[in-house]
């Protein structure tokens, strides 16, 4: 036999001995959950790959980072942390404004975690920003400077308004200074500019009008920015709603947008913006409406009814899912908020159904605001039970990586959500479960449509 021969032969016999444990493993399976193989759903790949659609997105810790991160069990309890501060600034009902009358942009939000990275182009010549993708906010402003006040050492990661040759004052100039703290103890500080955006080059938008942020603190992170995608403020006291992101390409987009976010393991989503949206991300046809709430019209509202766990559904009360009640916990898609947020009541529900299916695993501390973990880290398999969200008209099963939480080095997992602490808080549909999923938001039609994504 030659040496390549017996390298085959050694190789089949290894394969067959793989195959023959993996399915006469001795672990416990619930019906109604998907086995997951821990070695292909758990270990990050070494390279970078995914879909390259549109508007590229990419997870702050994945491998397409611009940043160079890698998602350890440190940067995993400080993006809950982060994201536990988002949460409060939106259940706040404070309204910081930059004179008296006037509501900010940013009033009751928090960058959060900002975890989802997109790559966009400002002024003439184009410099290329990585900003947030937050569709809880909705002014977008890029870290900047003013001619010789750059430093050396950050110029090119900075926007220079006096070296482009297609900027100028925003409409609404001298007094577009602004000064915003955030409850987290972030803060920003600058000015309105009017430039061009490009967001690929077959989509240019000029004179965008857009925060300049001359300071702002280390609670951003690495990115250069925010990309602002809340449906802003038609109202009279708001001075800021004309300069919304979907206000200012309604022309171009018509009010229409669609992304899929990738899991830190795959590499790429996709952001797409109006025709494009239309003929790419479109589902079904099966939507749900989104709903107006008058005291914060910038967020996506909409109704949550049930959630289905392995065989069993979880009711919610039309009381806590209904902006026109006279509770505040209505159900939004926010893409800045992680980990979704359900009523105490069904959270508890939730928990218990999950730990039925878990049974068998030792349990693990908790992870900052999740507190249903398990060790798994000597297991070959988990039984994660299938998941599916029920909103008004429109069913939406979670992909399994939505389901669960890695944390402390993939040596635990936990179950990922969180009850709220108050029952008028709002249900919020944090970006982990939105992985993998298209999510087309139709605002002249007033709908969502959620189905399978690509990336």
């Amino acid at each position: 036999m030659t040496g390549s021969s017996a390298l085959v032969a050694i190789g089949h016999v290894f394969f067959c001995h793989i195959l023959f444990f993996s399915f006469h493993a001795n672990k416990p399976f619930v019906y109604g959950a998907t086995v997951v193989e821990k070695n292909k759903s758990y270990a990050p790949p070494s390279t970078c790959s995914g879909p390259a659609r549109g508007l590229r997105i990419v997870h702050q810790y994945g491998p397409c980072s611009p940043f160079s991160q890698k998602k350890s069990s440190a940067t995993s309890s400080q993006m809950l942390l982060q994201d536990e501060r988002r949460v409060q600034v939106v259940n706040s009902n404070k309204r910081t404004g930059v004179r008296k009358g006037a509501r900010h942009p940013f009033s009751a939000h928090s960058v959060g975690a900002g975890n989802y990275i997109v790559t966009v182009g400002f002024g003439t010549p184009i410099k290329n920003f990585n900003l947030i993708l937050d569709t809880g906010s909705y002014i977008t402003w890029v870290s900047c400077c003013l001619r010789d006040l750059c430093p050396e050492q950050q110029e090119n990661s900075l926007y220079d308004p006096s070296s482009s040759s297609t900027s100028s004052n925003a409409s609404c100039w001298p007094s577009c200074y602004y000064k915003q703290p955030y409850v987290d103890k972030s803060y920003s500080y600058g000015f309105f500019v009017l430039d061009t955006l490009i967001i690929q080059p077959s989509d240019v938008i000029p004179k965008f009008v857009f925060l300049c942020a001359q300071t702002h603190s280390e609670g951003f992170g690495k990115a250069d920015g925010i990309l602002g995608l809340g449906q802003g403020s038609s109202s009279i006291a708001d001075q800021y709603g004309n300069y919304s992101f979907i206000s200012q390409t309604a022309t171009n987009f018509g009010k229409v947008f669609c992304h899929c976010l990738p899991t830190t393991e795959n590499s790429t989503g996709y952001l797409y913006f109006g025709k494009e949206a239309l003929e790419k991300c479109q589902n079904s046809g099966t939507y749900t409406p989104l709903l107006s709430n008058p005291n914060d019209p910038s967020f996506y509202y909409v109704k949550l009814i049930a959630i289905t766990i392995g065989q069993r559904r979880l009711e919610i009360s039309s009381a806590v899912s209904s902006p026109s009640s006279s509770s505040s916990s209505s159900a939004i898609i926010d893409s800045g908020t992680v980990i979704t947020r359900l009523p105490g009541s069904v959270y508890s529900a939730l928990r218990s159904e999950f730990n039925k299916s878990m049974s068998e695993y030792p349990p693990a501390p908790p992870d900052e605001t999740l507190d249903t973990c398990y060790y798994v880290q000597d297991y070959e398999n988990l039984p994660i039970p299938n998941m599916v969200l029920h909103f008004e008209n429109l069913d939406v099963n979670l992909d399994q990586t939505a389901v669960t939480w890695k944390g402390k080095n993939m040596s635990q997992v936990c179950l990922a959500f969180a009850g709220n602490r108050d029952e008028n808080h709002l249900t919020i549909i944090g970006n982990h479960q939105q992985q993998k999923l298209n999510i087309f938001y139709n605002l002249q039609d007033r709908r969502v449509e959620i189905g399978p994504g690509n990336c």
